[in-house]
């Protein structure tokens, strides 16, 4: 599942391929994925125009065309492919991006989960989508934190992925946090003291950060990292002990019973 260091290498990805070029047409192969804009529209707002920069926020991704943004969320299931010249769109290309030059950039989505839109006030659509400050945002400080964490209770896996507090953690990258922070996935939020939180802050920002560095690719994580143990019954990387499934307000979690004790 996409989360946002993945996104971060859509980003790369898209700035190594696909700026600059002139967009000719746009084919929508699926339309349940627009946010509202219509097929016909969305091709008449980026005709002409060239993609000129990006940014993003928690899993959103923007790219600037003329006035306006287009947006990209990859769901479950998204990807995207660029090509040169003539040849077959890939697999579950749902929405295709045809450049004057003969290259394409194709929105790939086998599960119809994300979202592909046009707008033209990027801060209001974040505001609308209720999101909240993005994880790796620099005015996310180790207080601001603190304050927004304040008076929160219930599990923490749950409180990181809320995106209405803070944007851009996931439930794969939640389960990595908690494991580098020591900290069991249901320790209750308001539990947590001030020196919980400022770790959890700090280990948050910088597994992220590693994350993003390595284009999400589990591979490359340094070693002592939880996920490429991310299974039941798996040797945790700290301790050898087994990694235990858990189901945390309806999604499924992994951690290390012996490394991430509860507190309750």
């Amino acid at each position: 599942m996409p989360e946002l260091p993945d996104v971060v290498g859509f980003q790369r990805y898209l700035e190594a391929t696909s700026l600059h070029q002139r967009v000719a047409k746009t084919r929508v192969n699926d339309g349940r994925l627009l946010e509202d804009v219509t097929a016909g529209r969305l091709a008449r707002c980026l005709k002409g125009r060239r993609l000129e920069g990006t940014t993003r926020h928690g899993k959103y991704l923007f790219a600037r065309a003329g006035e306006g943004w287009l947006l990209l969320h990859f769901g479950m299931t998204g990807d995207l492919h660029y090509w040169k010249g003539p040849g077959t769109d890939p697999d579950y290309a749902q929405v295709i991006f045809d450049f004057e030059n003969d290259a394409h950039l194709a929105y790939i989505n086998k599960r119809i989960l994300g979202k592909v839109g046009f707008i033209h006030d990027m801060d209001g659509y974040i505001d609308r989508q209720g999101l909240g400050l993005d994880v790796l945002a620099g005015d996310l400080t180790g207080g601001r934190f603190a304050k927004l964490l304040a008076g929160r209770s219930g599990p923490i896996k749950a409180r990181l992925m809320d995106q209405s507090l803070i944007a851009g953690v996931g439930n794969i990258y939640s389960d990595e946090i908690l494991f580098q922070a020591r900290l069991h996935p249901q320790t209750d939020a308001s539990d947590l003291s001030a020196d919980d939180i400022q770790k959890l802050y700090r280990v948050m920002r910088r597994v992220l950060r590693v994350a993003a560095g390595k284009g999400g690719d589990l591979g490359k994580f340094p070693r002592g990292y939880f996920l490429p143990s991310r299974e039941k019954g798996a040797p945790c990387p700290r301790c050898g002990g087994e990694v235990t499934k858990i189901v945390v307000v309806g999604r499924s979690g992994y951690f290390c019973p012996q490394c991430q004790k509860p507190t309750y």
